[in-house]
């Protein structure tokens, strides 16, 4: 199963024609609340976030698929700011700890290792952009505890969709 948090009109999304049944798909519409940093995903309901809201559950959500797939337009080299909400109120993918890996410090993922973390850009962007958003997609595949991680871009989301995910 592929999870897929996107940023797109619903419409627009489905005409990409890349969900299939049985995937789980977030999207990013701004229906919910920024995160507030509570830390209640790690001290209250492991893995859930407190707010009562559509992304209580979006770790549990994010960590039940094979494959992350995330569609965002690139903003200054980074996801949207819906995209990041999302992620945000997700840091429950894991543990409250920290780690060495290569040499940096990360968080500990929660449960085992997972397939690939695919980020997929839409939109302007310059050389450093792309530079700094593959940079930070490595890093959230650590994070995220992903065996690997593929950044693509394209000037509009329709390519994908052409090209496949």
């Amino acid at each position: 199963m592929r999870v897929f948090i996107h940023d797109l009109e619903p419409g627009r999304f489905a005409a990409l024609g890349l969900a299939r049944a049985g995937d789980e798909v977030i999207a990013a519409d701004g229906r919910f609340a920024a995160c507030r940093g509570c830390f209640g995903c790690w001290l209250q309901k492991a893995g859930e976030c407190v707010m009562g809201d559509s992304l209580s559950d979006a770790a549990r959500r994010i960590q039940s698929g094979d494959e992350l797939c995330i569609i965002s337009r690139c903003v200054f080299g980074g996801y949207s700011p819906r995209v990041k909400t999302v992620l945000d109120r997700s840091i429950g993918v894991s543990l409250p700890f920290f780690t060495l890996r290569g040499g940096e410090t990360h968080h500990i993922p929660r449960g085992g290792a997972r397939g690939r973390l695919l980020a997929c850009f839409y939109g302007e962007a310059t050389d450093a952009e792309r530079d700094t958003a593959a940079r930070m997609v490595e890093r959230n595949r650590l994070n995220f505890g992903r065996a690997s991680a593929e950044t693509r871009f394209a000037a509009e989301p329709e390519e994908f969709g052409r090209r496949g995910v």
